[in-house]
C-alpha cells in the first residue's frame, strides 16, 4: 500500500468520504496512523495531536455515511496511539483520543452504526484506564461522562438496546469509580447522566436498560454513602424514585422491581433536601453545559 503524507492523506480521506471509496479511506487513515505514531516517537506531542483530530474528522463523516468498518477501525487506530501516549505520560494527548473516540461513538451511534457505537464506548474505557483517575481532573472526568451520555443517549433515540446497554454499563464503571475516590461533584454528575439516559430508556420502553441504569446508580450510591457522600446518595435516591415512577407508567415488566428493591439498598437518612444541595446540584448541571460547550 503507498504511504500519503499527511496533506494528501488528509484529503484524500475526506474525498474518499464523499465517494464511498473504502479501500482508499482506509489507505489514508493508515498513513494518518503511522504520521502520528511516527510524531509520538519523536516526542513531537503536538503535531500528534493535529493528525489524531484528522482521523477522527474523517472517521465521523464516514460514520455519518454509514461506513461502520471505517469508523470501528478509526477507534481501533485512537487506541492505538492512546497506548503509546499513555507510556510516554502525554496526559494531554491521551484526553484528546478519548474525547476523539467519543466524538465517533456518538456520531455512529447517531447514525444507527450499533457495533461502532459499542466499540467506541468499549475503547473510551480502556484508554480511561491508562491513567490513574489522580491524574484526570475534573472537567477531563465529566467530559468523559458526558460522551458516554451521548452515546447512550443516541444508540436509545436510534432504538438500539444493545449499544444503550454497553454505554450505560461503562458509564456506570465511571459512576462506580468516582465514588470509590470519594469525588462528590463527579459523582453526583455521573448520577445525573445515568438519570438522563433512565428517562430515555423509559421513553423507548427499554426494561432491561432502565434495570440497568437503577443497578448502576445504586452502586455508585453504596459507594457515596460508604464514603460519606451525602449529597451523592441523596442524588442516587432521588434519581432512582424518579426512574421507579416512569417504569410504573410504561408498565415496564422488571425495572420497576429492580428500581424499587435499589431505593431500598438506599434508605439514608445523613441529608435531607434543602435549597442549599438543590442549589449544588444546579450548579453541577451548569459545570456540565460549561465543559460540553468546550468539547
Amino acid at each position: 500500500m503507498i504511504t500519503l503524507n499527511e496533506a494528501e492523506a488528509v484529503d484524500i480521506g475526506l474525498s474518499s468520504v464523499e465517494g464511498k471509496n473504502e479501500s482508499n479511506v482506509f489507505q489514508a487513515l493508515d498513513s494518518l496512523t503511522g504520521i502520528a505514531e511516527g510524531f509520538l516517537s519523536e516526542n513531537e506531542e503536538a503535531d500528534a495531536g493535529r493528525v489524531i483530530l484528522s482521523i477522527s474528522d474523517i472517521a465521523q463523516a464516514a460514520a455519518k455515511e454509514g461506513m461502520e468498518l471505517v469508523a470501528i477501525n478509526s477507534v481501533l487506530a485512537l487506541g492505538k496511539l492512546a497506548r503509546i501516549a499513555a507510556k510516554k505520560e502525554y496526559g494531554t494527548l491521551l484526553n484528546r483520543t478519548m474525547v476523539e473516540t467519543g466524538k465517533i461513538g456518538r456520531t455512529a451511534a447517531s447514525s444507527s452504526l450499533e457495533a461502532g457505537s459499542k466499540v467506541a464506548a468499549t475503547t473510551m474505557i480502556e484508554i480511561w484506564n491508562l491513567s490513574s483517575l489522580g491524574k484526570k481532573d475534573q472537567d477531563e472526568i465529566i467530559a468523559f461522562s458526558l460522551l458516554l451520555r451521548d452515546i447512550g443517549a443516541a444508540a436509545a433515540v436510534q432504538g438500539m438496546e444493545e449499544a444503550l446497554l454497553n454505554a450505560i454499563s461503562c458509564l456506570g464503571e465511571v459512576g462506580k469509580k468516582v465514588a470509590s475516590e470519594s469525588l462528590e461533584v463527579e459523582t453526583i454528575s455521573t448520577l445525573l447522566m445515568l438519570e438522563e439516559i433512565g428517562k430515555l430508556a423509559a421513553e423507548n420502553y427499554f426494561d432491561k436498560a432502565l434495570s440497568s441504569v437503577a443497578l448502576s446508580i445504586e452502586d455508585a450510591g453504596k459507594l457515596s454513602m460508604k464514603n460519606k457522600l451525602h449529597e451523592a446518595v441523596l442524588q442516587s435516591q432521588w434519581a432512582l424514585e424518579t426512574l421507579k415512577v416512569q417504569a410504573e407508567e410504561k408498565a415496564l415488566t422488571n425495572s420497576p422491581i429492580v428500581t424499587e428493591m435499589a431505593l431500598d439498598n438506599l434508605k439514608f437518612t445523613g441529608v435531607s433536601e434543602t435549597d442549599k444541595n438543590t442549589e449544588k446540584f444546579q450548579e453541577i448541571k451548569e459545570l456540565q453545559k460549561k465543559v460540553y460547550s468546550s468539547l
